[in-house]
């Protein structure tokens, strides 16, 4: 395996954890339980 390859290789997987990472957080902005969560963890 080449450098370049190598190279390609570790930002293909950075992009796709990048783009797991986000499409969790918004799964988990958008779901009502982590809302209500968040929003209570103000009122304590």
């Amino acid at each position: 395996m080449s450098v370049l390859q190598r190279k390609m290789l570790v930002w293909i997987l950075l992009s796709i954890l990048a783009a797991s990472l986000s499409y969790a957080a918004f799964r988990g902005y958008f779901s009502p339980e982590l809302l209500l969560g968040f929003a209570n963890s103000f009122s304590c």
